[in-house]
């Protein structure tokens, strides 16, 4: 009976001491996690938005305790900046924490009511953003609406290779509205094209249009306001409507206060060249 009283103590003392170690072992680890500093931030999906301000926004420049940040308080930190529409955070036990976000687009500056304007219809007042185009005149609500719906389905490259955006509805002599979705579309490469809103998807093929019609080689006005897929027209500017394009282009850059398009705005000189027929 005295041996087996030893024994069954024994086991208690041992169970005790297991016991004891893993209760330490869990709390050195609980201990670590919760006092683990963030290592590396990474971010991801950004392009508009720098990473700093992501960083700033979301209150960890510092590198905090990644255990300690509540992942609710950094999205809506995060999300309260205007172009980022989701966000999405995940760290591990090694100090790394992701940040993943979608950006909306910023599409255009309205010099209208001098704000940038998002793919949802953001308006922001931030002068920070460069190289997007100007939508130079007033456009009723209506056809802002589609033209942003539109435009959010626009390759981004083709759309940064437009400066200027002139609202042009096609009207008659005496003032009738024929066609209330028409564009002028100012392009940085030095080309105008007229275009709709129904057809305005065929913005995608532009340098399929560049490259068959040798609109590397002179400059004019290119017509996608036409219903027929294969009738592409080309036109090459007189002289006169040369300088009024460069006059509005002058205009709107004194007066926006603002860096549009990609490239330069200085137009090339019209080398020449028959009207073509495609």
């Amino acid at each position: 009976m005295e041996k087996k009283g030893k024994k069954k103590l024994r086991s208690s003392v041992k169970f005790v001491i297991r016991l004891l170690l893993f209760i330490t072992i869990l709390s050195l680890c609980t201990y670590f996690i919760l006092n683990l500093r963030i290592k590396n931030i990474y971010i991801e999906g950004n392009s508009s938005v720098s990473d700093v301000e992501i960083i700033n926004a979301a209150g960890i420049k510092n590198y905090p305790k990644i255990y300690r940040l509540h992942k609710k308080e950094l999205i809506d930190n995060i999300s309260s900046i205007p172009l980022i529409k989701e966000v999405k955070i995940k760290r591990n036990i090694l100090g790394k924490l992701t940040i993943s976000v979608k950006e909306e687009k910023v599409l255009f500056y309205y010099k209208y009511n001098s704000k940038y304007i998002t793919s949802s219809g953001t308006l922001l007042d931030d002068n920070n953003y460069f190289g997007y185009p100007i939508l130079i005149n007033f456009t009723p609500d209506t056809i802002m609406n589609k033209l942003l719906e539109a435009f959010d389905k626009i390759d981004y490259d083709i759309i940064r290779m437009i400066n200027l955006i002139e609202y042009t509805p096609y009207k008659s002599q005496d003032g009738e509205i024929f066609d209330d979705g028409r564009f002028t579309l100012f392009m940085n490469d030095g080309n105008t094209i007229i275009i709709d809103l129904v057809n305005i998807r065929k913005l995608n093929e532009y340098m399929k249009y560049f490259a068959s019609l040798g609109l590397d080689e002179r400059s004019g006005y290119l017509y996608l306001d036409t219903i027929t897929e294969d009738n592409i027209y080309f036109r090459v500017y007189t002289e006169e409507e040369l300088n009024e394009r460069q006059r509005i282009i002058d205009e709107v850059l004194n007066s926006a206060n603002v860096v549009a398009g990609d490239g330069e705005n200085e137009l090339p000189k019209e080398d020449g060249g028959n009207n073509t027929t495609e």
